[in-house]
């Protein structure tokens, strides 16, 4: 399994299917399909490791003797968790499968995926990474 942290373009299920849930994606200026989605959780980040963290304790450029001045760094619920979707999924319809983790932060005042109702989210505002490829 080889690990990334390459920014990736999602769409999400289209009507009949479940809403939230990676359809399609595009890395590396190729288009794939997901054929399933394997499974699905949810991870937390190492908060300690964030600019917020960094910048409350004075380690980033801020005012006179390195004190936080104007804006108070504040961690939000998509900086400390996201989700991850493992798909099989390949280039175009007829191209090699191979196992792809997807991830995005959870978004702040969100139910998870699996609570969403309502239609299908078509373009995912949030950000997506790839961070895992088996093939």
């Amino acid at each position: 399994m080889r690990r990334f942290s390459d920014e990736v373009h999602v769409r999400c299920g289209a009507r009949g299917e479940e809403a939230g849930v990676p359809a399609l994606f595009v890395w590396r200026g190729r288009l794939y399909v997901v054929r399933e989605v394997l499974s699905r959780w949810r991870e937390r980040s190492a908060w300690w490791e964030h600019a917020a963290v960094a910048a409350v304790h004075g380690d980033e450029a801020g005012g006179a003797g390195g004190a936080v001045t104007a804006v108070r760094p504040v961690l939000e619920i998509g900086d400390l968790e996201r989700e991850v979707f493992r798909v099989e999924a390949g280039v175009g319809r007829a191209g090699a499968v191979g196992v792809y983790d997807l991830a995005r932060p959870v978004a702040l005042g969100t139910a998870a995926v699996s609570e969403v109702a309502g239609n299908p989210v078509l373009d995912e505002p949030r950000e997506w990474q790839l961070l895992r490829v088996s093939d």
